[in-house]
């Protein structure tokens, strides 16, 4: 039996530890303190956790003004003379929107044959669990592997507070695996994000004198913008040039790997590189009233490694002006386009034939027995963050997006978590040798 059998046999015989380990991390609500939660109280148990499973090197530490969201590394040391390799996770979860559409409490984690439910089980406690598990498997290495578990990740203060913090006090490596949820393919790019806003002005009138506002009146009675103006009919036209743009851009660009479908075979993430989402449509003041304003909220997923921002937004202000241009009242009122500051992420690319990407590619066939499927991550993550820091990361990990993240519900499963851990150390014995 080689020394990868005798790891992953391992794994199989002890998956049931690995399983309520990461059910103990569930059980622990580290929703992201922007969102009002607390992140302290679960890393502080898994500090504690990786102290008792005998690893020597393990930092807990903050750089938050309250001191209330500390990040926690921990260090395998290895031997000399071998390349070192970085696990990345985040232990902050979002909040339960609607708890009465779970079918159990989002934090007391149920198990249903294969499945495990609970907030935090694919996004991402089930990765970073399955990394703990393959770095105590006692292999020994010529490189260091490091696990990095840190907070902040879901309200995107990597740089603030959590990953890009790691990276400053010194942990870093050759190269990382971000243990996100990915269907265990592997995921060498991501989409970039931004959003903006679009605010569309009418003129409120009482909603008995629509009438007047639609339809050309006999001689003698008030109609059209003399009387008022319907903003939300007005923001139409714009609403469906973003549907149209959104097509264009995905026929415009492809991309060898984000959004192409998959190589060698067929993935699950999904063809199309761009999406035009209309996150939020606010309008009107009054039951009574015609709607006298409209502000469309809208996220743009692109990807950053083909087309800048810059170009895009341009491409964005131009057909709105075009459009107002062509009505009498938005000419002379015309529409407020804006880039606000909600959020905006980096995608990032690392290259098929990085040796990295080479070397995990070959880990997964081992524990697969089957090619790995090179994709794209169809969500934002910090692994852009220790690409755009000089450490080479793709994405890899147990679950999957559309198993309910961020929704109600949330799962992951027993073979997908055992798959990732066992993947996670064939990497540790192919890179650090």
């Amino acid at each position: 039996m080689s020394s990868k059998q005798k790891v992953f046999e391992y794994l199989d015989n002890n998956k049931g530890e690995l399983v309520e380990f990461m059910k103990s991390l569930v059980r622990i609500p580290s929703i992201n303190h922007t969102f009002g939660g607390d992140e302290k109280t679960v890393q502080d148990r898994l500090a504690n956790s990786l102290r008792s499973l005998d690893f020597a090197e393990v930092e807990q530490f903050t750089v938050d003004a309250e001191q209330v969201r500390p990040n926690v590394v921990a260090v395998m040391r290895g031997e000399g003379g071998g390349k070192s390799l970085l696990f990345n996770g985040h232990m902050d979860v979002v909040p339960i929107a609607e708890p009465q559409k779970w079918h159990s409490d989002p934090f007391e984690p149920t198990q249903e044959g294969n499945k495990i439910y609970g907030r935090g089980t694919s996004d991402m406690k089930g990765g970073v669990s399955a990394a703990i598990w393959a770095m105590k498997c006692g292999i020994s290495l010529r490189g260091d592997v490091l696990l990095q578990a840190v907070t902040g990740e879901e309200s995107n203060e990597a740089e603030e507070i959590g990953t890009v913090q790691c990276l400053k006090r010194g942990y870093t490596a050759d190269f990382a695996v971000v243990c996100e949820p990915s269907d265990l393919e592997l995921h060498t790019a991501s989409v970039g994000l931004f959003f903006f806003e679009l605010i569309v002005e009418g003129k409120a009138v009482h909603i008995s004198a629509r009438n007047q506002v639609l339809f050309p009146q006999p001689a003698g009675v008030p109609s059209g913008p003399e009387v008022g103006v319907d903003a939300f009919k007005k923001s139409l036209p714009f609403v469906n040039y973003f549907y149209s743009l959104e097509e264009q851009w995905n026929h415009r660009w492809r991309d060898a790997v984000l959004g192409a479908g998959g190589s060698p075979g067929h993935d699950v993430q999904g063809v199309g590189l761009f999406t035009i989402n209309p996150s939020f449509i606010d309008g009107g003041e009054y039951l009574g009233s015609v709607p006298a304003k409209v502000k469309l909220t809208y996220g743009v997923w692109y990807p950053d490694q083909l087309v800048k921002k810059e170009e895009l937004w341009e491409e964005i202000r131009r057909g709105v002006e075009a459009l107002a241009s062509t009505d009498d009242f938005l000419r002379k009122n015309p529409p407020k386009l804006t880039v606000p500051v909600l959020q905006e992420w980096q995608g990032f690319h690392v290259p098929a034939d990085h040796a990295g990407v080479r070397t995990m590619m070959g880990a997964i066939a081992d524990v697969k027995e089957c090619r790995a499927v090179l994709s794209g991550f169809r969500a934002v993550c910090d692994a852009a963050y220790l690409n755009k820091h000089g450490v080479p990361a793709v994405v890899f990990g147990p679950g999957s997006l559309s198993w309910s993240v961020h929704g109600e519900n949330e799962y992951i499963t027993v073979d997908s978590l055992v798959a990732a851990a066992k993947v996670y150390a064939s990497m540790m014995m192919d890179w650090c040798q």
